[in-house]
């Protein structure tokens, strides 16, 4: 038995309860959880706006401690700490032969439908989000899903490379490839927003400006390398941004949010031959809208980001060398550390914009 926070029906409450694990499969490890940040994606799901059935424990954010392994493992043993991804590669398919392992074709079918139930209450399977399920104070998973880091690392800081550190600065080093002098616009400034933020700092872009309804998240991004900052509820942002480059507009503006209109206004932040990076993830079925000349004539252009386009078991390690250097910013993220019972609060402070991440540690 273990006790976990179960989504049983999209937009209410998750229960937090005990309820039964599975076995160990041959390429499995059993981990105890160590901590868990909360993230938007787990909000999304629970509105409904990434696809996955419930009942579900949700999670995808976390570190753990290796309890026990499958047969058929043997890079991991018991006692070895590490960052669980939610994009587990397989090796094999041909984005992972492409290099590109965050595409990979079973973490795909992981994410967008969930696995097989890995836990049980009563008779029914429950999935596990992501094929980690870190809202559990211990899980199942697949041994590609554990990223083996070094024990003097804290694990309620590790745990936040698992998504929204690896997404956002990755989106700035990987899929963007900001240069130095570089330009850049961050519409939404939450936990992954300020990790853009950060990233383009490390890549040494020229100005960082960001953009945010709350001027609390505004004040966070100077904080993590912002150069200005633009309260979009005051004015309008794209002409704000013109405004702060010469008339010209940004090279990279990144949209972490998910919201059409803030999509719309990245891509009108730019200047000629400049990209608009989708971080953030629209309700399934909502469409963007923009004009078609932008790319024809203007040379613009859209490009999508995944988990930071990373590759796990390089960028993991790569990251928190970083936060161990000082260079990278991982204590600033946590507002609040609080308890698994404390899961739904959580998630109504984080619509409120009270905190950049709330962080669940394990007893």
């Amino acid at each position: 038995m273990t006790k976990a926070a179960v989504m049983y029906n999209y937009n209410e409450p998750l229960k937090v309860e005990s309820v039964e694990l599975r076995g160990l499969r041959p390429e499995e490890v059993l981990v105890k959880m160590a901590a868990s940040g909360v993230c938007h994606s787990d909000l999304s799901l629970l509105q409904g706006k990434i696809p996955m059935p419930p009942p579900a424990v949700l999670g995808h954010e976390g570190a753990a401690i290796v309890e026990e392994v499958g047969s058929a493992v043997t890079d991991l043993k018991p006692g070895d700490h590490v960052v669980l991804s939610w994009a587990a590669d397989c090796g094999k398919c041909a984005y992972c032969l492409k290099g590109k392992p965050y595409l990979c074709t079973m973490s795909h079918q992981g994410f967008m439908e969930g696995t097989e139930g890995t836990f049980r209450k009563d008779g029914i399977e429950i999935f596990r989000m992501t094929g980690i399920a870190t809202f559990s104070e211990r899980s199942v998973v697949r041994a590609a899903s554990c990223i083996k880091i070094p024990s003097d690392i804290p694990l309620d800081r590790a745990c936040l490379i698992g998504c929204g550190v690896m997404t956002g600065v990755g989106a700035a080093i990987n899929t963007a490839r900001i240069r130095p002098g570089d330009t850049v616009a961050v519409f939404g400034c939450g936990g992954v927003g300020l990790n853009v933020i950060q990233g383009a700092a490390l890549c040494g872009a020229e100005k960082i400006i960001a953009v945010d309804l709350v001027d609390r998240k505004l004040q966070w991004a100077k904080e993590f390398g912002a150069t200005d900052v633009i309260n979009g509820a005051q004015v309008d942002a794209p002409d704000a941004i013109r405004g702060l480059t010469d008339g010209l507009g940004v090279d990279y503006a990144f949209e972490v949010i998910g919201v059409q209109a803030a999509i719309t206004q990245a891509i009108w932040s730019l200047r000629r031959g400049g990209a608009a990076v989708i971080v953030g993830v629209p309700q399934v079925g909502q469409d963007i809208t923009a004009p078609g000349a932008m790319f024809g004539l203007e040379e613009k252009s859209l490009l999508g980001c995944l988990y930071g386009s990373g590759n796990l078991r390089r960028d993991i390690p790569y990251l928190l060398s970083l936060y161990m250097q000082k260079r990278l910013k991982l204590d600033e993220l946590i507002s609040r550390r609080i308890k698994l019972e404390e899961i739904n609060a959580a998630f109504e402070a984080m619509e409120k914009g009270e905190v950049a991440r709330s962080v669940i540690v394990y007893s």
